[in-house]
């Protein structure tokens, strides 16, 4: 059985929260039937595709977005924020899974 992306999240925050670092999950979704919600959270600036999660790894920050390991497409929303962000020096990536997240931390971690 494939884990939801939600179960990777809670992983990857259990993790996060572990190693004691700075993060956050950025609550972008808008998933409500209510029309006046969306438009406010539009007005406030809610941006389609931005990555799930925003992580200080020593010192520097890092951009996530989370998919589960098999069956996860990536918008081209989300392809364009990840690319914005690398060119602004920010590195972000998909990631497939809580252990693949883990391992790209980990990767800075030890800079």
């Amino acid at each position: 059985m494939i884990p939801t992306e939600e179960a990777e999240c809670y992983a990857l925050a259990d993790y996060l929260r572990f190693k004691n670092m700075t993060f956050c999950h950025i609550n972008n979704e808008m998933y409500t039937r209510s029309w006046k919600q969306k438009t406010r959270q539009l007005k406030m600036g809610t941006a389609k595709g931005f990555p799930d999660y925003l992580i200080i790894v020593n010192g520097k920050l890092i951009a996530i977005e989370m998919k589960r390991t098999k069956n996860s497409v990536t918008s081209p929303e989300q392809k364009k924020w990840l690319e914005q962000l690398n060119e602004a020096g920010v590195p972000a990536q998909v990631c497939f899974g809580a252990s693949q997240a883990i391992a790209f931390i980990e990767s800075y971690s030890t800079m």
